[in-house]
């Protein structure tokens, strides 16, 4: 969209910035990167015309403090944009034809609990509203506004978006096995096991339908 643009790329992951540096060549960006931890690494950042930051904030326990860093990076008239919220992603049918009907909503479930305990746990956790427009106006911004993508691939599904919902259950069995029951648990091993023809590698039946919103604002000139 902006050929002209020179873009910083920052993480705290070198495999993910020489991913990022490969892509860049492919698709003609101008990008450089730098190794730093979010937000301590960011004081030698800056200043920036547009500063993303794509799922990140909910990471940090002072959210408030992390975005009034980010707006720190802009320079007059510059754009903040975060990718914040959304709604839960939607991948099964409600009856998979074994186990439990409505596996998808206790999984919503149990990720909310595991989101709330992850995010009691992170040093320095300051308890807010979660009110993202408001947030970015404390932060200072202007011309507050959010937009919300739909992200809809419906079944039967290709190729590219199954791995990504097997990689996502996969994370999910991981991460929430101890906070399911066993029918649930045993659910989710079917569905994961590549020989069974209800798992999800063979499902025709499988989908991907979830929202993701950006909120961004903008600094003043002065």
């Amino acid at each position: 969209m902006f050929p002209q643009a020179e873009v910083t790329a920052v993480d705290g992951a070198p495999e993910l910035l020489a991913r990022a540096t490969q892509r860049a060549k492919r698709l003609g960006v101008r990008l450089r990167t730098q190794v730093a931890e979010f937000p301590e690494g960011l004081t030698d950042l800056g200043p920036a015309e547009l500063v993303w930051s794509g799922q990140v904030v909910h990471h940090v326990g002072d959210q408030q403090g992390a975005l009034n860093q980010l707006v720190g990076l802009l320079g007059p008239g510059g754009v903040l944009a975060i990718v914040e919220g959304g709604l839960p992603t939607r991948l099964l049918p409600r009856d998979l034809g074994f186990g439990r009907p409505a596996l998808q909503a206790r999984l919503d479930v149990a990720m909310a609990d595991r989101f709330s305990q992850m995010r009691a746990e992170l040093p320095g956790s300051v308890a807010v509203v979660e009110d993202w427009p408001s947030m970015l106006r404390a932060a200072g911004l202007n011309e507050v506004r959010s937009k919300t993508f739909l992200v809809d691939h419906p079944a039967p599904l290709a190729e590219v978006p199954r791995q990504w919902v097997r990689r996502s259950l996969e994370r999910q069995r991981a991460m929430l096995g101890e906070r399911m029951d066993a029918e649930d648990v045993t659910t989710l091993d079917r569905l994961l096991d590549p020989t069974d023809p209800a798992g999800v590698d063979r499902r025709a039946d499988l989908f991907l339908l979830t929202a993701k919103t950006v909120y961004f604002g903008r600094r003043s000139d002065h």
